[in-house]
């Protein structure tokens, strides 16, 4: 579905690339839940910038069912991929209900009205996620694990079939790092999405995650873990 073929990851330098690691030739599928670690500074959040089209690589494609990532209009590409911040503060005055209504943006009219199928949609969601009794609470007055799950919510409605998120666990207690990686594992699973996440919680991507990928630092490249997995070889040649 998804594909990295000779990917080289890193910046474009006034002179030369700078290259972060490589990337050969690895395939992702719906139904796989992606846990991608590495140390601090690796690398992590470039990788990303690319998955979702900020950034060119320095070489190498991202495909999307055989074509080029970066080929895909736009209108294409949000009804490709959905991405979710590390951290959302809230808006005075956006409801939950809004919130997740801002995912149907690139199908509804020029009006933006919504019609009966973006509000199936939308209540789909709000069930899915046992969000309809927060439906019409403002965000700001929102817990951070009911925020980063309407945060979800959002990237759902909009129907993508990848879903990228940045640290999802990063600010919650443990019981809400839980139930978010139960959520992302039944997103999936259960919807045949493929999602993406970045994580430092490692017990957590070996308890949840299909398939893990690893940026090798040393040897500047990213590798590639399938369930199930042995912690120690990842610990020891990613972190030591």
């Amino acid at each position: 579905m998804l594909h990295f073929q000779n990917l080289h990851i890193g910046f474009q330098g006034k002179q030369e690339p700078k290259l972060l690691f490589e990337a050969r030739n690895l395939e992702f599928l719906k139904g796989e839940l992606v846990g991608l670690i590495g140390p601090n500074g690796s690398g992590k959040t470039t990788l990303f910038d690319h998955l979702m089209g900020f950034i060119t690589p320095i070489e190498g494609e991202i495909c999307v069912h055989n074509k080029s990532l970066f080929q895909l209009t736009q209108e294409e590409k949000v009804k490709t991929l959905s991405y979710v911040p590390s951290k959302f503060f809230g808006v005075n005055h956006l409801s939950v209900y809004e919130l997740i209504s801002m995912g149907r943006a690139p199908y509804t009219n020029i009006l933006n009205r919504l019609s009966e199928e973006d509000k199936r949609v939308i209540d789909e969601v709000l069930n899915s996620l046992d969000l309809m009794e927060l439906q019409e609470k403002d965000t700001i007055f929102l817990s951070d694990g009911e925020r980063q799950i309407a945060m979800i919510g959002k990237a759902l409605a909009q129907e993508s079939e990848v879903m990228v998120l940045d640290e999802p666990t990063a600010f919650l207690d443990y019981n809400n790092k839980r139930k978010v990686m139960g959520i992302l594992q039944n997103v999936a699973l259960h919807n045949e999405k493929l999602v993406f996440i970045s994580s430092h919680d490692l017990e957590l991507c070996f308890e949840y995650c299909t398939k893990i990928i690893a940026i090798d630092k040393n040897n500047r490249q990213l590798v590639e873990f399938t369930a199930p997995f042995q912690k120690e070889e990842i610990i020891s040649k990613i972190f030591s």
